[in-house]
């Protein structure tokens, strides 16, 4: 169910390396679940963050944590049309962030059931 798909989800993030560069210590600026309020094409919209953090290297990373998992063949292929399909969702959240923060922003899609990663630098940094 729902809670053992979390558990393996949570085992395979420590379990990689990734996932603990995700969640370490020495990151700064971090916020888990950041909840922004943006006022867009005339209207109010609120945005939900998965984590943000600032490296070593003073990039702002928004990251976006996806559990879904892929049976079969084609991995990469899998995890390219997952770009595809959610690039335009975290371009707008480093729209959001580059107006409350100069710094150069990068961008990232976790998958930690496959330890899959994707990172790109935003269009708008």
């Amino acid at each position: 169910g729902a809670v053992g798909e979390i558990a393996r989800a949570v085992e395979a993030t420590l379990n990689s390396a990734r996932g603990r560069w995700l969640f370490a210590a020495d990151q700064a600026e971090v916020e888990t679940e950041l909840c922004l309020a943006v006022v867009e094409h005339g209207g109010a919209a609120r945005v939900v963050i998965d984590r943000t953090f600032v490296d070593g290297e003073g990039r702002r990373w928004i990251v976006d944590f996806k559990t879904g998992s892929h049976r079969g063949g084609a991995r990469e292929a899998y995890l390219d049309s997952e770009l595809t399909r959610y690039r335009p969702q975290l371009e707008r959240y480093a729209r959001i962030m580059a107006s409350l923060d100069a710094r150069p922003i990068m961008l990232g899609l976790y998958f930690p059931l496959l330890d899959g990663w994707r990172e790109w630098p935003a269009s708008s940094a």
